[in-house]
């Protein structure tokens, strides 16, 4: 194996170096994982243009990833050199009570590669053993690499709390909206909707499962819901996919039935204006926040993919080479091209 690897580091806001470094290697309780692919992040442009407030630069970005294992550090037993895994991006203490129960977001010591640590834009990376996990032959490496995204849809669905009876709305048809989506499905919910502004967005949520769907470009969420559930009253369970300054939130707040369970999936911005707010006492809802997943999560998807009852099909709409990674923010920030999945190879 070589010595030297390609490693593309962002040393500012908006400013990638594309270098080289020496192949680390792997210490006590690691493993060297040569990346084969690695997702582009929705949250990889707050960081690029340097407005996440976690991340101080350099870093080098990619927290979704997936490739082999090139070696095994000391008193690590496997998998074998060769295996095919996904990779949990988390780099915890593994000594409090958080870590000790494998509730590995809830550690206060809590670092995310390709954000507080450095990530997956290399051809090689050592990370813990515990956070290496292998996956079925039948599993292609561009789906190993959306696992993670696809386990902040499941935890989101999780936090619902759903039940078979429910009927369930998803406000955002990103990525995390349709995972969302389909773990919702895939808990056994018979009616899950999902509602956007773009229905080029929503006809994929449609092919993926969704149960009907709303254009809010086209009609208030309020007639979609009456034409779909029977009223907006009707629903048991929002996930708000989208945050921002927090208008879908009061919306939902201004909908829901007294009793609803409302998540909050996206991430709400400095400066939210949420007039409803007082509802949530008034109308005693419950309202829960999310925050990634935990090691189960990931077990549990890797599973739902294998049987097919999780899906990516169509969610990957480009495919650029990691060498090639300042086109891709190119093409992002210019919006040149319509995009739904960016997905990067290395090491091909």
């Amino acid at each position: 194996m070589a010595k030297r690897m390609l490693r593309v580091t962002l040393v500012k806001p908006r400013q990638l170096e594309i270098g080289h470094a020496d192949i680390p290697r792997p210490g006590p309780g690691e493993i060297l994982v040569k990346v084969l692919r690695v997702g582009v992040c929705g949250s990889d442009p707050t960081i690029y243009h340097g407005r996440h407030p976690y991340v101080t630069f350099p870093v080098v970005m990619g927290h979704e990833f997936s490739g082999t294992v090139a070696a095994l550090g000391e008193g690590v037993a496997g998998p074998a050199v060769g295996t095919r895994v996904t990779v949990i991006p988390h780099l915890v203490c593994g000594r409090c009570r958080a870590c000790r129960e494998e509730k590995y977001n809830f550690c206060e010591a809590l670092r995310c590669t390709g954000a507080e640590a450095d990530g997956a834009h290399v051809q090689f990376m050592c990370m813990p053993r515990k956070m290496v996990l292998p996956i079925p032959d039948g599993m292609s490496l561009d789906d190993a690499a959306m696992v993670e995204p696809a386990c902040v849809g499941y935890h989101a669905a999780k936090r619902g709390e759903i039940r078979p009876q429910d009927k369930v709305l998803i406000i955002g048809a990103g990525p995390i909206g349709l995972f969302c989506m389909q773990s919702c499905k895939a808990l056994g919910v018979r009616d899950v909707y999902i509602a956007d502004m773009d229905s080029w967005r929503l006809e994929l949520a449609a092919t993926l499962g969704a149960d009907g769907v709303i254009d809010v470009s086209r009609e208030p969420l309020a007639d979609g819901l009456t034409r779909l559930a029977g009223g907006h009253r009707e629903i048991d369970v929002f996930f708000d996919c989208v945050g921002e300054k927090g208008k879908v939130l009061d919306q939902i707040l201004s909908l829901a039935h007294r009793g609803t369970r409302v998540v909050m999936v996206g991430v709400l911005q400095n400066g939210y204006d949420i007039p409803h707010l007082p509802d949530f006492v008034q109308h005693e809802l419950r309202l829960s926040g999310t925050t990634m997943y935990v090691p189960q999560d990931y077990r549990e998807m890797i599973a739902l993919m294998r049987e097919g009852k999780v899906r990516t099909r169509g969610m990957i709409t480009h495919t650029f080479k990691l060498a090639d990674i300042k086109t891709v923010f190119e093409m992002i920030e210019r919006k040149s091209e319509r995009f739904f999945k960016i997905m990067l190879t290395v090491n091909d």
